[in-house]
């Protein structure tokens, strides 16, 4: 079942994700694509944990970020839902309370990371 966010949604631009890498929370997968606001909103992140990192990085910065944040995604499937098309973080108190979203449109697609006020 979808999430339902109580915040307007917010047209972005969608974005390329350089980190090939898989996470463990999303059954290894990698994340392809985020949103801008969501890469904005990492690199605040980063800038406040590691700032001449961020500066020398950034998007070094935004990748490690995410992994951090990604690290308590969990599957929002139901009993008879597709597993592994929706993921979702707790609320995230430095990226504004806001949970981040892990989204597939279809079973093994790439992954797209954005906030859920996030119109893609």
């Amino acid at each position: 079942m979808t999430p339902v966010s109580a915040t307007p949604p917010v047209t972005t631009t969608v974005l390329a994700h350089r980190d090939g890498s898989g996470h463990p929370a999303l059954g290894g997968a990698p994340v392809a694509r985020l949103t801008g606001t969501l890469r904005e909103a990492l690199l605040g992140l980063a800038a406040r944990l590691d700032p001449a990192g961020t500066a020398a990085e950034p998007g070094w910065a935004v990748c490690t970020a995410l992994r951090l944040v990604v690290a308590g995604a969990y599957d929002t499937a139901e009993p008879g839902e597709e597993p592994g098309l929706l993921y979702v973080t707790p609320p995230v108190a430095e990226l504004g309370s806001r949970p981040v979203w892990l989204e597939r449109t279809r079973p093994g697609g790439p992954v797209t990371a954005r906030f859920p006020a996030d119109r893609c």
